[in-house]
């Protein structure tokens, strides 16, 4: 019988960890790109020390991908010493300090029109058959809804309920899964969305769908710097924003509106919290301390957006 290699230890790895409802993608290209890096270096079918802290100091200047790395070479070796594989090399802790994450983004209610306006702007594309439908529905469901880049990408169209307004959100970060309920204008267009989207892709699976598979990470990432920077090209020179800003303003901008109705924000909290997805309240409680630098000025920046969801046409 074959001995098993590094890679077949790293599929057998995601595999367990699918089967127990992690998506582990993000976690899965990490170790992909490891075993890679160590498989030209050693036959070793398990993490070598030596291996793992030079391919670790590859990483040393994104403190992110580095801490990401530590933390899944961690797990990985957990689970092959639970398998009998008692030489797999385990990171020692604190090799890689958590990195500070950049303050969040929060939109002016400005910025948010301007960018939807250049949304609305898509033309069709050769290359990619219902672009000018797809993206617009997408970029109004992450702004409308907070919801995660990667369970956007991951929806499955059995998961959208138009009908009766809410969405289901299966197995996310965690794994845990979530009901969240939309507004019935929300539903409407996205209940139009999905009807001209499917005579162009019938028998799709994902909800937003580039001809047979989910979009990728990168797709959402580069369409929207691309649309951004056309609405504000005076940004080209700073990271800021992402997509996944539309999820912090989502958080930050309800923080807000309740304080400005008189509602006791710890009472809504919870709320939030669910809404979101957050394991605990802590999480949600981040977005705390942005809320009293911005209140004086929230009116300003964020009023009703009643344009912002084009009206659904009637049937013919």
């Amino acid at each position: 019988m074959k001995a098993a290699s590094l890679k077949d230890n790293v599929s057998g790895f995601l595999t367990y960890k699918q089967s127990l409802g992690y998506v582990y993608e993000s976690q899965g290209q990490m170790l992909s790109k490891y075993a890679d890096f160590a498989m030209t270096r050693t036959t070793a079918a398990v993490p070598v020390k030596e291996v793992t802290n030079e391919y670790l100091s590859s990483l040393a200047v994104t403190p992110g991908s580095l801490y990401q790395a530590v933390c899944v070479l961690r797990e990985f070796s957990r689970y092959l010493h639970a398998r009998g594989f008692h030489e797999a090399y385990m990171i020692p802790p604190k090799t890689a300090s958590q990195p500070v994450p950049e303050d969040p983004y929060f939109f002016t209610e400005k910025e948010i029109e301007l960018f939807f306006e250049q949304v609305d702007t898509i033309q069709p594309n050769k290359s990619f058959k219902g672009r000018e439908i797809v993206l617009p529905a997408l970029f109004r469901m992450l702004y409308c809804c907070g919801m995660r880049c990667i369970e956007i990408r991951r929806l499955l169209c059995e998961d959208v309920h138009t009908d009766e307004c809410y969405i289901d959100v299966i197995n996310s970060k965690g794994p845990k899964s979530r009901r969240i309920f939309i507004s019935q204008e929300l539903a409407d267009y996205l209940a139009d969305y999905n009807k001209r989207i499917s005579n162009i892709i019938p028998d799709r699976i994902y909800f937003f769908q580039i001809r047979s598979q989910a979009c990728s990470e990168n797709f959402i990432c580069n369409n929207f710097r691309r649309l951004w920077l056309k609405a504000f090209p005076e940004f080209k020179k700073t990271s800021r924003p992402r997509a996944y800003d539309f999820r912090h303003h989502f958080a930050w901008a309800n923080l807000n509106r309740w304080a400005s109705d008189g509602l006791d924000v710890n009472v809504m909290l919870p709320y939030l919290m669910r809404y979101m997805g957050h394991k605990n309240v802590s999480e949600t409680l981040y977005y705390f301390h942005f809320v009293p630098e911005f209140f004086s000025t929230y009116k300003d920046m964020t009023s009703d957006l009643d344009d912002i969801i084009p009206e659904v046409p009637d049937e013919e």
